[in-house]
């Protein structure tokens, strides 16, 4: 199959010639990113055009994502941002999809903040939804304990809030 065929090939190829930019992380790791890839991130996007970046070698500042995190964004990224409805290749990113989502409540967790960030709403939508299908069909206890969050209301107060909501029961 040649590149023409082949778009996440050709997608490659393309990206090995484009111009790359340096983006400082949180943890002041340097990482080289191509220019399409930082493209999917409206706030980057804004940032080397309003800081006037382009011809720079002056690294891009992401304050609030660490390197571990900003470089599962970019591989999100590269994966998906030659996609649309008219390709397959919304099917064969399902699987890649699973894969990469099929990590620890830390790190979807980071990687949704990332997403928000550095806004990027398809990475943004996509972990909210694992996030939501985790949660489908678990009690409050579950989710609670699923996710380590603390159950800081007395019985008479859960009791309350049960009593108000019990339309959503029924």
């Amino acid at each position: 199959m040649d590149a023409e065929s082949n778009p996440t090939k050709a997608s490659a190829e393309k990206r090995n010639s484009e111009k790359t930019y340096r983006v400082q992380t949180k943890d002041n790791e340097i990482c080289e990113v191509p220019a399409s890839v930082l493209g999917m991130s409206k706030l980057i996007t804004t940032m080397l055009e309003d800081l006037n970046l382009q011809d720079d070698d002056t690294p891009i500042p992401i304050p609030n994502v660490n390197a571990n995190v900003f470089k599962k964004v970019v591989l999100w990224c590269e994966k998906h941002m030659y996609v649309d409805d008219e390709s397959n290749l919304p099917y064969i990113l399902e699987q890649w999809d699973d894969e990469f989502f099929n990590i620890d409540h830390p790190m979807l967790f980071e990687i949704i903040t990332a997403a928000n960030y550095l806004d990027i709403p398809t990475l943004l939508d996509d972990g909210c939804k694992r996030v939501a299908q985790k949660m489908r069909g678990k009690t409050p206890e579950e989710i609670r304990k699923m996710f380590n969050i603390v159950n800081d209301f007395t019985p008479e107060e859960e009791e309350e809030i049960r009593r108000e909501n019990a339309w959503c029961e029924e």
